[in-house]
């Protein structure tokens, strides 16, 4: 398995020079499909494509509807179907080889070449040979399969960090610019729990959301270099390392709440939304939740603070989200590039950006000026290493249910030592890629 995503592909030479450099390039609602080269529909001739959604929670089918109806103006008719977000991750394999949409939401990294290498894709150079200038080198690398070709259109990204309420963090007397190392955190939590307050909303309804945890916490212990060894079967769990990371980890269990798998993203989120807890661990895209404005200018993050001064806090989780053609596509190709092109384009991002602001992927999408994507900008700016997040930087069929199944046990008091030793015989027992 290779690295898709390292210092020298998606980082602040990379993902974010283009981010930035999108702040003063053309308006929102630019281009279109047919302007990034992709076939032109007419009213006369519009294209029909199917298409596989996973954006189920708010405001995903606001925005799926905002974009349906911008894509059937511009000739292209869209067959929206949609899956509840965590049932389509649970089931993406069994969705491809059956009956799958032309196009359908997912992500960059492994997770896409695993796919690639299964046959279940279909390669998209062409239309990459007329949309490649919109994206960055390293956005193209993560669009890339192990055989080179082409099969991804990247449409945003975001990173994981700890999510919290100014105005809860300074009713608590604890400043967020004193939190620099673990033992720091460990005091806020403290604090935190002494005025009635849940420290730290954790969710793993969905088996992902504490891979994040995970992640942050392996990276600033052990290092970026460790994480992709693990994640590629390059790295042993019987590592000495993966001990160290749950030991870490461990310190901050007695301040999540206690019923972490019946929480989701969205419910742990509404926690923070709610000031019933100070903060969540978590990729940006809990700011869907503050959906009134008072709330949202309330909404601050800073990244998790150092635990080993060796790494200090030079990695993140920033993964991508885009779109991918199934099997299906290669029958209806035409229309089905000309959806990914018109996903891709800045006249989409312009369409999402109005309903729920984030950073988009094409380099002439405009990055909102508001403070909180623009923290979002200067967090991973001040990084050397983007990960793309466990699940996706491993392979699917180890990430679940092994991988997932294990972090559940350890936040419900699992050995972490047995699990370690579950986790090396099972990815031993994997079959070749």
């Amino acid at each position: 398995m290779n690295e898709i995503i390292s210092e020298n592909e998606v980082s602040r030479r990379s993902v974010l020079k283009g981010a930035a450099a999108g702040a003063a390039a053309i308006a929102a609602g630019g281009i279109g499909a047919s302007t990034l080269g992709a076939p032109a529909a007419s009213a006369a001739d519009p294209l029909n494509v199917s298409f596989g959604s996973n954006n189920s929670n708010p405001p995903g089918p606001e925005e799926d509807a905002a974009w349906v109806a911008a894509a059937k103006a511009e000739g292209i008719n869209v067959a929206l179907n949609v899956v509840d977000h965590n049932t389509f991750q649970n089931q993406i394999n069994s969705y491809l080889q059956g009956t799958p949409d032309n196009v359908f939401d997912w992500f960059a990294g492994y997770r896409m070449q695993f796919f690639a290498q299964k046959g279940l894709l279909t390669p998209i150079d062409d239309l990459w040979k007329k949309i490649g200038s919109n994206y960055t080198a390293g956005f193209a690398a993560a669009s890339t399969g192990l055989d080179g070709k082409k099969y991804f259109v990247p449409t945003d990204w975001y990173p994981w960090a700890i999510h919290y309420r100014k105005s809860v963090w300074k009713k608590a007397g604890v400043n967020p610019a004193s939190i620099k190392t673990m033992a720091d955190l460990v005091n806020a939590c403290k604090t935190f729990k002494s005025k009635g307050l849940i420290p730290i909303a954790q969710a793993d309804k969905g088996g992902w959301e504490a891979m994040g945890v995970f992640d942050i916490i392996n990276m600033r212990t052990n290092g970026y270099a460790f994480h992709a060894g693990l994640t590629g079967g390059r790295s042993s769990f019987l590592d000495p390392r993966v001990q160290k990371t749950f030991a870490n980890w461990k310190t901050l269990l007695p301040y999540i709440n206690k019923d972490p798998l019946t929480q989701s993203d969205q419910t742990a989120g509404t926690l923070v939304l709610q000031k019933k807890a100070a903060m969540i661990i978590i990729g940006s895209f809990t700011s869907g939740l503050y959906t009134n404005k008072a709330d949202y200018n309330d909404l601050a993050l800073i990244p998790f603070p150092i635990i080993n001064p060796a790494f200090g806090t030079d990695s993140i989780d920033a993964p991508i989200d885009g779109v991918l053609a199934s099997n299906s596509a290669a029958n209806n190709l035409p229309a089905s590039e000309a959806l990914m092109a018109f996903i891709g384009s800045t006249k989409f991002s312009g369409i999402i950006q109005a309903i729920s602001p984030g950073l988009f992927s094409n380099k002439n999408s405009t990055v909102p000026s508001d403070p909180f994507i623009q923290s979002q900008v200067k967090l991973v700016q001040a990084t050397k290493h983007v990960a793309q997040f466990f699940d996706r930087d491993s392979r699917p069929d180890f990430a679940y249910p092994i991988f997932s199944d294990s972090i559940q046990k350890f936040l419900t008091g699992g050995d972490p030592k047995a699990i370690a030793k579950n986790l090396d015989a099972q990815w031993k027992a994997l079959p070749p890629v």
